[in-house]
């Protein structure tokens, strides 16, 4: 109870800004059902080292753990916060299972992908369901012209993340948004089809889809976040 009372109070301490977020990958969470999810809701604003050394709490006291974080703005649907308290109260609770029962069974294939449910669970907590994004905080995808720089940049940015400053119709931003890589190659084929095409967005006469062939071949590359935005510059310069 004592070691749950001070995750609980250390909380209050978390600066919920994409500036906070290291750009690099971070640890591995195990894997499980949802945990894409904490990886796109959770690392806005967690460093991930944070929930591994949290793990071995009871499933109580992680649902106690994302109420307070709604004081800090957290605002996700009722189904996607069961798929976390689900995933951290199984995998990262009491009672983990077993490393190996875990890895065990095949992962099964991956369906149809929808753009659009990908964006809801891993970029709208930043960009926003409306893809406006946050003030001084997060860059707005909707108008963004970022997403037609080249083919594959936006997939660049998804992969490795991107730290540096930037403006986007006017406004200035200074933060880092965290890779995630994690993603299949086809969920960010899917998400990077979507927002091209959302909100208004419309992409230049002839532009192909984004395919995960495509975003396999830019997998290994691995840049750093840093090197995205030299990347974004360079393109713009042109």
């Amino acid at each position: 109870m004592i070691r749950a009372s001070l995750i609980i109070g250390a909380v209050g301490s978390i600066v919920l800004a994409a500036s906070a977020v290291a750009a690099e990958s971070g640890p591995e969470l195990p894997p499980g059902p949802g945990r894409d999810l904490v990886y796109g809701q959770c690392r806005t604003c967690h460093d991930l080292q944070y929930l591994v050394e949290s793990a071995g709490v009871p499933r109580s006291t992680w649902n106690e753990m994302i109420d307070s974080m709604k004081q800090y703005g957290l605002r996700i649907p009722p189904e996607q916060r069961a798929k976390i308290l689900d995933y951290l109260g199984t995998y990262l609770g009491a009672n983990p299972p077993p490393k190996t029962a875990a890895a065990a069974p095949a992962p099964p294939a991956e369906g149809p992908v929808d753009g659009a449910q990908v964006f809801a669970e891993q970029c709208s907590a930043c960009h926003q369901p409306n893809g406006k994004g946050v003030a001084g905080q997060f860059p707005p995808l909707a108008g963004n012209h970022d997403l037609f720089l080249s083919h594959t940049f936006p997939a660049l940015v998804v992969l490795n993340g991107m730290q540096g400053k930037i403006t986007v119709e006017g406004k200035h931003f200074d933060s880092v948004m965290p890779p995630l890589n994690v993603l299949s190659d086809r969920k960010i084929a899917a998400v990077v089809n979507y927002v091209r095409s959302a909100w208004g967005n419309s992409p230049p006469v002839g532009t192909a889809k984004l395919e995960a062939s495509d975003v396999a071949k830019l997998r290994k590359a691995e840049l750093a976040a840093a090197e995205v935005h030299a990347r974004r510059e360079k393109l713009k310069s042109k």
